[in-house]
Formats: C-alpha cells, structure tokens, sequence
C-alpha cells in the first residue's frame, strides 16, 4: 500500500492523482452538505451557431474543441469528474509503476500530456450519450403555443387590449393577446395564430 501511494504521487501520475483528489473532496463536501450542488459547476454556454455572414470570431473558434469534447454539453462537474477519473487511471495504466519523486524535463512533460490526451477523448466517448440529457426544458415556449387554443377572459379582445386563459396541467397561463377584427368577447374559445415577440402578445382569432 506505501509503495502504491508512492508512485500515485510521484511523477508523471501526480497532476492526475492530485485531480481526482480535489474532485473527491468536492464530492465528498457536497455530500456533506459543505458546499451547493451549483459551486464550481461552471455553465459552459457553448452555442455555436453562427450566422452564416457573420464574421467568426477567434474565440467561437477556440470553443469548438470544447464543444467537440462535451464540455458544456453535460454537466461540467460531471464531465470534470469523469475526466479526472480517466486521467487517473490512463497515468497508472501507461506510466512505468517505478515511482520518481523529481520531474524528469526530458520525459515527464509528455507523458503528462499523453495522458490528459487520451484520457480527454475516452472522457467524450463516456460522456456523448449523456449530450442532451440534462438540458432545461422551457414549458409552454411562446412558439409552441402557436395553433393553440384558449378562452378569453376579459370583456372583449381588440387590437391594443385583451387577455386569456391558456389551460396547463398547473396554473392556467395568462396570455395578452390581441384581434384586429373585434369579434372575439369574454368566454369565447380563440386560436392563437401568431406570436409578437417584440410586444410579447398573441394574435388570436374566433374558431
């Protein structure tokens, strides 16, 4: 056990042990209650479409490995700790067991980043059934609601004013909508046909 603790901490496996360690202890806290499920779980907005005009940027180009790589696709603590488990691992596997306490300039630098390498790419493959499954899914989006129906619940809905009830599984939603043809009164059953984004209302008509 002393000779395996040794050559954990020694090189090239130290900067692979001294981060599955820290990623222990973040584990370990949050389980323990010491730190929030959100703390250093860093929200990596990745998104990547760009306007097929619009000058590319040397950053958006940076972030395409990233991109590439999960990173933002799943959690990043997650992704974090699958890598450094892997890293670990790749560094014991592939790494001579003879431990050497002092950084060798001539093979260390390598090794360490032959490693962190191929232990990034075994990371993307663990990780790329998990691309998706935890994005957030915004309920009723405002786009969604197009084709829709719902009841009117103010006296009348004309071009500048009215109101209706869209049913939810919940709390009904409370939508501003508005009708050029003033037809439409309390109580009446409507279509949403379109969404204003920039007034935020929906134009509806009498079924």
């Amino acid at each position: 056990m002393e000779h395996f603790i040794e050559s954990c901490f020694s090189w090239p496996t130290l900067p692979a042990s001294v981060l599955l360690l820290c990623i222990c202890v973040y584990w370990l806290m949050m389980i323990l209650g010491a730190v929030d499920l959100e703390f250093l779980d860093i929200d990596v907005d990745l998104d990547l479409d760009v306007n097929v005009d619009a000058d590319i940027s040397v950053l958006q180009i940076g972030f395409v490995p990233l991109k590439w790589l999960n990173i933002g696709s799943v959690p990043t603590m997650l992704w974090g700790s699958i890598f450094a488990l892997v890293a670990w691992m790749v560094s014991r596997l592939w790494n001579s067991p003879l431990p050497h306490p002092t950084f060798e300039w001539t093979s260390d630098p390598l090794a360490i980043i032959r490693d962190f390498g191929v232990a990034a790419m075994l990371t993307k493959v663990i990780t790329q059934p998990l691309r998706g499954r935890f994005d957030i899914v915004e309920p009723n989006k405002a786009e969604d609601l197009v084709g829709r129906t719902c009841v009117v619940t103010t006296s009348e809905v004309t071009e500048t004013f009215g109101e209706a009830e869209f049913a939810t599984e919940g709390a009904p939603l409370r939508l501003n909508v508005r009708n050029d043809r003033g037809d439409v009164s309390k109580g009446d059953t409507v279509l949403i046909t379109y969404f204003r984004s920039e007034s935020n209302v929906y134009v509806v008509e009498r079924m």
